[in-house]
């Protein structure tokens, strides 16, 4: 009977723990669906209210809407425009008009009519006008805004009444509305948004406004205490959930109590298997897995216990397995010896490396491989090694399967048992023969680097930014004539004019960091010496020294005095060229007059003779030509030199277009072209030189007139966007090739011409476009699908 006194009572003890937990769990249920449902319920009473008052917002949006949508088609009627002009109507149809005015949607309106000059001609019988609001009616007609107001918890608007015949406003239709009157509920407040800062009890919604009155920020404010709660207290739902918490309970003590007995079966069923186990020993014994989880896993816990005894040789066994495996595996030559040195052992690598099979090795056989002139050294630390039982590292060659000798790095070591005596000798060679190689290509990679630095005249050092401390290449002397170990020595050579700048430049970088610290200076350098000014070309990077945390400026310096010269002397011809362009164009101009002159003379001496008159024609023609190749030649001069100034006021880019299509329109009609001209309706305007900007227009279309077959097609759109107005001139001539593109706005660039292209040129037309728009601060690009398919110029220049 003793053994099943402790099963009934741990069943007791379950059944009462059983019936605690429950009636606990029951009641924290309870507990918390009561907060739950009394939460849910204040919510949704705050909802509705929510709900209730946004409405009430929009019932307000829609009246002010039906308002003004009524009173503006009021303002748009042909009665209050009669009126204007017939004052003597007033009693018979305008009067009436104006009374049923008085109210909208339930809403009381004041609205009054007047003149141009603010006098009332008529309103709808209210008379709650007064001075101020006159003094406010004709502000508003003489600025003509329609914009409305709040004052004093009233709502002011005005209509202006303008027509076809003048420019400002004819009269005003104003109108009143109290806010008051437009409250749904008399405890509401309509107000602007930010005029007060909100109460605690109060729910505020915004007024959806219709767009004139939008600026007004009109909030709706209602005091949630003074709305009604739709949902009531759920108190019977809380009685009828603690009844059935307390039935529950009650129903888990009851059958807590018949179940223990059962739950606890397997619990014995252990307890009877652990009593026999030193018994029938444990040899194959297992305990059944069966019954609850925890009865399961301490089973399982005696099972691994017993399996723990068996798995011990395997375990020692496949250690050793994984050991020869990791061995033969990884790229070293590796070898175990005994405590006196004797080689007992190599892996799968070292018999590949020997070309021999794997089995039984001997002294001798792994001492053929050792370089005759090295093996005694290397006997000579192996056995100091064993002598004095320390680690050693060496290295030397072996000659391998190939015939060729590699270099080894050789790391021995010994394995002591807990004693500290020698069990056996552990040991690694690397083949190094590939860092050796890469080692002296990198010291042959340096070298050519030295020798390409002092062709190139070029230096490459590294700077601390704390301490200043340099360290340079070899070369330095070359370009700067010394050697430094300092940043201020570097400092003292730099010219005093460009000191400055060039200190901003280092230490604008610095403070960068990292993803942006990069600079570029080209100052000039008094070289040690000789003495002798120099230009060099710095640049210099933000980055990590050798050690791959300290901070360094990585810098190089280029001698570009020879480029400099290069320049100066490009940049002379360059004045030159433009010097002489300008003298060209002067000189060539001087005689066109006269053959002009000559030319019309003869046409009118000889009128009768049609041959002298055809010959007159053709120099008249051809001296029209010239004189317009010597004005592009004189104007692109002058723009280059600087010596060309636009006189920039504001103008609309559409009148611009129009007139550059009136001056290439006999070029277009000419050649049969049809041209479409897209004009935005809204005026697009720049701040530029009228005349200069009608010239670039019209050199884009004379452009794309000549390069275009006869018949062809041309267009012209006009747009703004992002601050931008944008002009575009695209044709379905002859195109541009890629090898074109890139200088086609360069001095006397052409492409190719053809046949029946009658106008000629010199190439100047792009170019002055270019540096035009460049003076009015736009950009012209130009691009083009390939040869005979067409081109597109781009000109777009910052709106005013």
């Amino acid at each position: 009977m003793a053994p099943a006194s402790p099963p009934a009572r741990l069943s007791r003890q379950f059944a009462i723990a059983a019936a605690i937990l429950t009636a606990a769990a029951m009641l924290l249920i309870s507990i918390v669906s009561f907060g739950l449902i009394d939460r849910q319920r204040e919510h949704a009473n705050d909802l509705l209210q929510q709900r209730e008052v946004a409405f009430h917002a929009r019932t307000t949006g829609h009246n002010l809407e039906a308002l003004t949508t009524r009173l503006a088609d009021v303002a748009a009627s042909p009665i209050l425009a009669n009126a204007l002009v017939d004052s003597a109507g007033k009693e018979t149809y305008l009067t009436p008009f104006l009374h049923g005015l008085r109210q909208m949607n339930g809403v009381p309106v004041q609205v009054l009519f007047t003149d141009f000059e603010g006098k009332k001609i008529a309103d709808n019988g209210s008379t709650g006008f007064g001075e101020p609001e006159y003094a406010w009616l004709r502000e508003r007609l003489a600025s003509g805004i329609e914009r409305a107001t709040l004052h004093k918890g009233e709502l002011f608007g005005v209509y202006l009444l303008r027509y076809s015949r003048t420019r400002t406003p004819e009269g005003a239709l104003m109108y009143k509305i109290r806010l008051d009157d437009l409250k749904p509920a008399p405890w509401a407040v309509l107000e602007p948004a930010g005029a007060r800062k909100p109460q605690a009890r109060e729910i505020s919604a915004p007024v959806p406004l219709p767009p004139g009155l939008a600026h007004l920020d009109l909030a709706l404010r209602e005091d949630e205490r003074k709305l009604a709660a739709p949902l009531d207290t759920p108190a019977p739902q809380y009685l009828l959930i603690g009844a059935i918490t307390a039935a529950l309970a009650l129903l888990v003590f009851l059958l807590a109590q018949r179940l223990a007995f059962g739950l606890t079966r397997d619990l014995r069923l252990l307890e009877a298997f652990s009593a026999s186990l030193g018994d029938a020993g444990i040899s194959s014994q297992r305990a059944p897995l069966a019954g609850s989880r925890e009865v399961v896993s301490l089973a399982g816990a005696i099972n691994r216990m017993l399996d723990r005894l068996y798995e011990q040789h395997a375990h020692l066994e496949a250690e050793r397995r994984k050991f020869h495996q990791l061995s033969n595996n990884i790229p070293q030559l590796v070898w175990m010896a005994d405590p006196v040195g004797n080689i007992l052992w190599f892996n799968d690598r070292w018999y590949e490396f020997a070309g021999a099979e794997p089995g039984a090795v001997s002294v001798e056989d792994w001492q053929k491989l050792h370089d005759p002139n090295v093996l005694p050294e290397v006997m000579r630390r192996w056995r100091e090694a064993i002598a004095s039982g320390q680690p050693d590292q060496m290295t030397f060659p072996l000659r391998g399967v190939d015939g060729r000798y590699h270099s080894f790095f050789c790391s021995v070591a010994p394995l002591r048992d807990a004693a500290g005596r020698i069990l056996q000798w552990f040991g690694t060679c690397t083949d190094v023969s590939q860092l050796e190689e890469a080692e002296r290509a990198v010291r042959y990679s340096e070298e050519r680097l030295q020798q390409g630095l002092v062709a190139a005249r070029m230096a490459v050092w590294e700077r601390d930014p704390v301490s200043g401390a340099v360290s340079f290449s070899a070369n330095l002397h070359s370009v700067f004539g010394m050697h430094w170990t300092n940043v201020n020595e570097l400092w003292a050579l730099v010219d005093p004019e460009d000191q400055a700048s060039l200190r901003a430049t280092v230490k604008g970088a610095i403070s960068e960091g990292f993803d942006a610290g990069e600079y570029r200076a080209t100052p000039r350098i008094r070289r040690a010496g000789d003495g002798r000014t120099i230009w060099i070309d710095i640049r210099g990077r933000l980055g990590l020294g050798p050690d791959g945390r300290s901070t360094v400026v990585h810098a190089v310096a280029i001698d570009i005095t020879e480029r400099k010269h290069a320049e100066e002397a490009l940049q002379l011809a360059d004045r030159r060229k433009d010097e002489f362009l300008a003298m060209l164009a002067h000189e060539l101009r001087n005689p066109l007059a006269p053959i002009s002159s000559a030319a019309d003379m003869l046409r009118i001496a000889y009128a009768g003779e049609p041959r002298v008159k055809q010959i007159s024609d053709i120099v008249a023609r051809q001296v029209a030509h010239m004189r317009h190749l010597v004005d592009d030649l004189l104007d692109v001069s002058r723009v280059t030199r600087g010596l060309v100034t636009i006189s920039r006021q504001a103008v609309d880019l559409r009148r611009v277009v129009t007139e550059a299509v009136e001056q290439s329109r006999p070029l277009v009609e000419t050649r049969r072209h049809q041209l479409e001209v897209a004009l935005p309706e809204a005026p697009v305007m720049v701040d530029g030189d009228h005349t200069r900007l009608v010239q670039v227009a019209a050199n884009l279309l004379n452009n794309a007139a000549k390069y275009t077959h006869e018949g062809g097609h041309i267009w012209v759109t006009l747009d703004a966007h992002a601050g931008q107005a944008r002009l575009a001139v695209r044709d379905n001539g002859t195109g541009i090739g890629p090898d074109l593109l890139p200088v086609v706005f360069d001095l006397f660039t052409q492409g190719s011409r053809t046949l029946d292209r009658a106008q000629g040129g010199l190439g100047l037309g792009l170019a002055l476009v270019r540096k035009l728009v460049e003076l009015h601060s736009g950009q012209v690009s130009a691009s083009s699908p390939g040869q005979g398919q067409g081109s597109t110029f781009t000109v777009t220049l910052p709106l005013l």
